[in-house]
């Protein structure tokens, strides 16, 4: 299986550490692994980490200022796995999110988004939150969903995404 991979490409957060947060990503109450490029809804504090946030799936309407981009630098334990698409942070363990700002850049592969019916990523489409850790392209926005950006463009693997 292959996992999703992700650049910060200009964010926020690389230069400004206060847009960084640490993220353990639950389902239920129940740690789950999560693939970067993905994104989180910040919740409370962990109560057994200082300064770890608790992760959840976002709704299609959550407020962007709450959401989280997980880039976990791909460090891997097993020395068999070589390749970027075959890390993911595993249940239970604590990843790094970058707060959206606007005027961010970042760049995913296609694993961390749901794609509009039939058709490939391209320059234009809208970046926006589904009740998943995906996110969702669309041809325009949905009503009462939270646009996250734009489509800057396709590079190789990578669609890469301006922040609103």
């Amino acid at each position: 299986m292959s996992f999703a991979i992700v650049r910060t490409d200009r964010m926020h957060g690389t230069y400004n550490a206060a847009d960084l947060v640490s993220v353990k990503y639950q389902e239920s109450s129940e740690n789950k692994a999560i693939e970067n490029g993905h994104v989180v809804l910040l919740g409370a504090l962990d109560t057994t980490h200082r300064e770890v946030f608790i992760g959840g799936k976002p709704a299609v309407d959550s407020d962007i200022g709450a959401i989280a981009l997980i880039a976990t630098p791909e460090l891997m334990a097993d020395e068999r796995k070589k390749n970027l698409n075959e890390f993911r942070n595993e249940a239970g363990e604590i990843a790094r999110g970058y707060r959206l700002r606007s005027g961010d850049i970042f760049s995913v592969t296609a694993e961390a988004l749901t794609p509009i019916n039939g058709t490939a990523p391209a320059a234009e489409q809208v970046v926006e939150l589904q009740a998943d850790t995906k996110l969702k392209l669309t041809a325009s926005l949905t009503p009462d969903s939270t646009q996250i950006g734009t489509v800057l463009g396709v590079e190789d693997d990578f669609i890469v995404i301006l922040v609103k």
